[in-house]
C-alpha cells in the first residue's frame, strides 16, 4: 500500500504557495541570488537549495545562468608581460593593515569600458573592507577624466590609500593623492585587486559590454544596489552600514 501510494506522488507537480512564490520572483527580479532571499527576504524557511530546485523547475520561467554573474577560473601561473611597466610604488610595498583589511578607507580603483568605441566608461572604486562602491561616469578612459573624477570624489570621501592597475588612465594618479598613498598591482595581475574586480562583474549584470546611453541615473542606482546588497561574510549587513560605521 505505501509503495502504491509513493508511486502515485512520482511525477507530481509540486506547488510553490503563490505568495512565497510571487515574493520570491520579486526578488529574482531585482537581481538577488537565491541565498539572499533565503536568508533575508523570506518570512517563512525557505531554502537557498529549495529556490534554486524551483528556478531549475521552470517556476519562475528563470535560469540559473542568468541570476549569477560568471565567475573566473584562478590561473595557477601568474603571468607578467615583457613590456610591462609599473607606473609607481609596487603592491608589494602596501603595508599589511591594508593587505589584512584592517581599516575602513584602503580603495581599490579601476575602469569599466562601455563599448570598445570612444565614449563613456565608468570609474569604479572599492572600500576592501567594506566592500563599499563608488561608481562614477566618465566622458572618456583617460588620466584628466579619471582624476577629474576623483578630485569630486575627494570632496565626498575620505580616501587613505589608493590601489590601480597600470593603466595609462591611472598614470597621473599623483596628481590627487599623496604618491606615499599610491600603489599598483603588477601588470596583468588583475586578482590582486579582486575586491573591486568582482565588483565589476557585479556592474555587468546591469550594464553589459555594448551597453550605449548610460545615464548618470541609472550608474547612482547601480552604486546603491551594491551598497544596500547584504552580503554573507558580513552576517548579512550592507557594505553602507559597514561604511558608515567605520
Amino acid at each position: 500500500m505505501i509503495y502504491d501510494k509513493n508511486k502515485k506522488r512520482c511525477g507530481r507537480k509540486l506547488k510553490v504557495p503563490f505568495e512565497i512564490k510571487d515574493k520570491v520572483l520579486h526578488f529574482l527580479k531585482k537581481k538577488h541570488s537565491p541565498e539572499m532571499i533565503s536568508k533575508t527576504k523570506i518570512d517563512k524557511k525557505v531554502s537557498t537549495s529549495t529556490i534554486y530546485y524551483w528556478i531549475n523547475k521552470g517556476f519562475f520561467g528563470l535560469k540559473v545562468r542568468i541570476l549569477n554573474y560568471p565567475r573566473k577560473k584562478k590561473s595557477k601561473n601568474i603571468y607578467k608581460g615583457k613590456r610591462g611597466i609599473v607606473l609607481g610604488k609596487s603592491i608589494e610595498e602596501r603595508p599589511e593593515s591594508i593587505n589584512n583589511r584592517l581599516e575602513i578607507g584602503h580603495f581599490e580603483i579601476d575602469t569599466v569600458i562601455l563599448r570598445k568605441e570612444k565614449g563613456n566608461c565608468l570609474l569604479t572604486l572599492t572600500d576592501r573592507k567594506s566592500r563599499f562602491e563608488i561608481i562614477k561616469l566618465i566622458p572618456d578612459k583617460t588620466a584628466k577624466s579619471v582624476n577629474k573624477a576623483l578630485e569630486e570624489i575627494l570632496k565626498k570621501y575620505k580616501i587613505k590609500s589608493i590601489t590601480a592597475d597600470n593603466g595609462l588612465e591611472f598614470a597621473r594618479l599623483y596628481e590627487v593623492f599623496d604618491y606615499e598613498n599610491i600603489y599598483y598591482a603588477h601588470p596583468y595581475s588583475s586578482y590582486e585587486r579582486g575586491t573591486n574586480e568582482n565588483h565589476n562583474r557585479l556592474i555587468r549584470r546591469f550594464l553589459p559590454k555594448g551597453t550605449i546611453n548610460t545615464t548618470h541615473q541609472r550608474v547612482a542606482f547601480i552604486e546603491n544596489w551594491i551598497n544596500d546588497y547584504p552580503k554573507k561574510i558580513f552576517n548579512y549587513k550592507t557594505p553602507r552600514e559597514l561604511f558608515l560605521c567605520g
